[in-house]
């Protein structure tokens, strides 16, 4: 009779752990697919065996490109079924949760998880609305120039320290019959990088930050002469034929030594690694601005947090465990691409540039956001026709910035927004 006894308190000791294992099951939306999210997954797991309560339920929307992924996003925040925690772009991609009241304001769990001493500065500005916090940055990027050093020895090349000594260099790199750069125009990103680069180095910061929020007009001087100096990069050293390139088919000149540079991101150097070139092969410089700070491309990834979630406290637990430095470091190069977190770096034989590139990021005191992440998508179709009638001859510049502005005045006019980048009540 005890054994029984026994034997039924074990069972039932049993069946209570089991009852109670994984109880909380939180949903983590990501856009990240293939071995990543293998990766992801094991390090979700490993997440759950530290904290047996929490079971981590990873959604993908992999392959879908940012536009696909934030409607999926939106459509779930309106029916009330959104994950837990969401990964996000910053400007106004992840701007429309902040304003609707989807995400959680994060401001005090800054304050009481140290963050601020855990990411790199920038990146946490660079998620701030209005004031307020409304995610977590957890990846930092950054885009600039990446060459071949071969063909950049073989002409004898240096670092270009102003703008001036960069034209200078392009010259020299045509006259050896290499293209100086080689970008692709297919969906209008990738060019809207090099029109970014030229509009910080014609406007400055201040002014460029103004024409990302719109507070300034378009129909300007500096705008002007950004889409001339693009005309000038499309006429004579940008691979032709560009506008129908796809984004990545872009490199294959570089690779093939018809073009001696990508404007690219920080990520380039696993790019090379996955196309069988040669990393040493390669290398980066910071594009010269001629202003102060230099700033280049940037912008953090983050996790947002639903504001209706049963869940809050286990999310804000669970992203704490994330962005920790050893956590990062362990996953680095595996579940994730990049970090925002103070101090990690890859394997400085295995990605010499990438690295670096780290470094750089960890420096920086500011950057400037791409323009397809300070302006809502909806008027991103107008800038990149815009940019491709300059390209092909189509429009001049004056008439490309006065167009452009007329597409804000317009947009603002529809939508009732005065400045973008800010919550309703601002706007």
């Amino acid at each position: 009779m005890k054994r029984v006894l026994y034997l039924g308190i074990c069972c039932l000791v049993v069946l209570g752990m089991v009852g109670t294992a994984a109880a909380i099951e939180l949903r983590v939306m990501t856009v990240w697919g293939g071995l990543q999210k293998e990766y992801l997954d094991q390090m979700f797991a490993e997440y759950t065996s530290l904290n047996p309560e929490v079971k981590i339920s990873h959604e993908s929307v992999a392959g879908t490109g940012a536009a696909v992924y934030i409607e999926v996003l939106k459509t779930a925040a309106a029916a009330g079924t959104a994950p837990d925690v969401w990964f996000n772009w910053g400007g106004e991609l992840s701007g429309f949760f902040a304003d609707a009241g989807y995400c959680e304001p994060l401001d005090e769990y800054f304050e009481k998880y140290g963050w601020n001493k855990i990411l790199i500065p920038w990146t946490i500005e660079a998620v701030r609305r209005n004031g307020k916090l409304y995610g977590v940055p957890i990846s930092s990027h950054g885009m600039t120039f990446w060459y071949r050093k071969d063909l950049w020895d073989r002409l004898g090349l240096t670092e270009p320290k102003t703008y001036k000594e960069l034209e200078e260099l392009c010259a020299k790199t045509k006259a050896a019959g290499i293209y100086p750069l080689s970008v692709a125009g297919k969906y209008g990103w990738m060019v809207m990088r090099l029109l970014d680069y030229l509009l910080e180095y014609t406007a400055g910061p201040e002014l460029h930050d103004k024409l990302n929020t719109t507070e300034e007009s378009w129909d300007r001087p500096e705008v002007v002469e950004m889409y001339r100096l693009f005309k000038k990069w499309a006429d004579e050293w940008i691979v032709p034929g560009f506008i129908q390139i796809n984004p990545d088919d872009a490199r294959m000149p570089m690779y093939q030594g018809q073009a001696l540079m990508v404007f690219e991101g920080s990520w380039m150097e696993t790019v090379f690694k996955h196309d069988g070139q040669d990393v040493n092969n390669f290398r980066f410089f910071l594009h010269p601005t001629e202003h102060e700070p230099l700033r280049i491309s940037g912008f953090p990834e983050q996790f947002m947090v639903n504001a209706q979630s049963k869940y809050k406290k286990e999310a804000l637990e669970f992203i704490n465990w994330f962005i920790q430095k050893d956590v990062q470091q362990k996953w680095l190069g595996k579940a994730l691409n990049s970090t925002c977190t103070i101090g990690v770096y890859p394997d400085k034989n295995e990605l010499p540039n990438t690295y670096e590139f780290r470094k750089v990021l960890e420096q920086l005191q500011d950057v400037y956001p791409p323009t397809d992440q300070a302006f809502p998508p909806e008027l991103m179709h107008k800038y990149f026709e815009i940019q491709d009638s300059v390209a092909l001859g189509l429009v001049t510049p004056e008439d490309a910035a006065k167009r452009m502005q007329a597409a804000i005045e317009e947009y603002k006019e529809e939508t009732g927004i005065k400045v973008f980048g800010s919550a309703p009540g601002m706007r």
